[in-house]
């Protein structure tokens, strides 16, 4: 391991993206690990105050900073001068940013340079990327790390050029060591964004009906604070390079409704709603990660169903009796 008991403590940690879905989760485990955390994010997710929760912690420090500000960024990495950086801050609901490929690249590519930009400057030791499976072709069986990359979106695409712009860059990273972390498909208590379990939870307490997109699709749901424990393993140990960050056990959207159903105890019935159709769809998204689970023979923590069952709990969801009628 790369931080001892005795300086752990004197380390800095910058984390981006630090108020969203996997951003809390990690703080929390990096300060429960005893490091001193700075913590980036602009707030546009709604989801600042998630930091509220380390408020008055003197090795926590909150920054409301847009990592487009090429300048503020430059500055506080000069000024805190992180042992490492963690890199999750991004725009990444599919659909926001097939409406908005501008704002995205802003955020997932030119954002990124910033923060290279930044590291150059004052490197760390470690930098740890937030990709996405997002970036391999599309493939019926489980992606290992050395597969064929072919985004099939915006999104996609501009983490995969991320992930180049790192790779280029290294040398300008001086000692740095690069992770890039793709991960699958994250879930975990109070996501801002309409992904589908939230989708799926939000209408089952408002009816049995449900309209969705297509429930066909497989996909490696991996819950967000598994994703913290692995990004921590990542950061704080003697590697490089890419890692799949995923169950490698896939669900479809048909088999999520059903453990909602199941943890409910409410039977749910599904429509097609078009606004939930994209054009990009892959059949399958599953690991291969036998890379990750080499370096942390414990993964996954966390299976579906008790990770949906903690949502529920965690969320305070309400779901009334089954009734006549739906959510429309």
């Amino acid at each position: 391991m790369l931080a001892e008991a005795s300086d752990t403590a004197r380390r800095t940690v910058l984390i981006t993206g630090a108020a969203g879905l996997i951003g809390v989760p990690v703080v929390r485990t990096l300060r429960a690990r005893g490091f001193r955390v700075v913590a980036v994010d602009d707030g546009s997710a709604g989801t600042f105050d998630r930091l509220d929760e380390f408020a008055g912690c003197a090795e926590f420090k909150p920054e409301a900073l847009d990592i487009r500000e090429r300048s503020q960024l430059i500055e506080l990495v000069a000024a805190e001068r992180p042992w490492a950086v963690v890199h999750l801050a991004a725009r990444h609901f599919i659909p926001d940013c097939d409406d908005a490929p501008a704002d995205t690249l802003a955020v997932n590519v030119l954002g990124t340079q910033h923060l290279l930009d930044a590291c150059a400057a004052h490197p760390p030791q470690r930098l740890v990327f937030a990709s996405t499976a997002d970036v391999y072709a599309p493939s019926d069986i489980p992606h290992r790390e050395d597969d064929p990359v072919d985004p099939q979106g915006v999104y996609g695409l501009s983490k995969l050029f991320a992930e180049r712009l790192i790779q280029d860059q290294a040398s300008r990273l001086g000692t740095c060591t690069a992770v890039i972390a793709r991960l699958f498909n994250v879930y975990g208590p109070d996501d801002p964004h309409p992904h589908l379990l939230p989708e799926v939870l939000r209408q089952a307490e408002l009816g049995k009906t449900l309209r969705l997109g297509d429930l066909n699709t497989s996909r490696d749901f991996v819950y967000a604070a598994d994703v913290a424990d692995a990004l921590t393993v990542l950061l704080t140990t003697a590697c490089s390079g890419v890692f799949n960050v995923g169950t490698g056990v896939t669900a479809t959207g048909r088999e999520l409704v059903e453990l909602v159903s199941s943890l409910t105890g409410r039977s749910l019935e599904t429509r097609v709603g078009p606004e939930r159709l994209r054009p990009h769809l892959r059949p399958v998204s599953c690991a291969e990660p036998e890379r990750l689970r080499h370096m942390a023979p414990w993964w996954p923590r966390t299976r579906l169903r008790a990770g949906i069952g903690q949502i529920v709990t965690a969320d305070l969801h309400s779901f009334p009796e089954d009734s006549e009628g739906g959510a429309s």
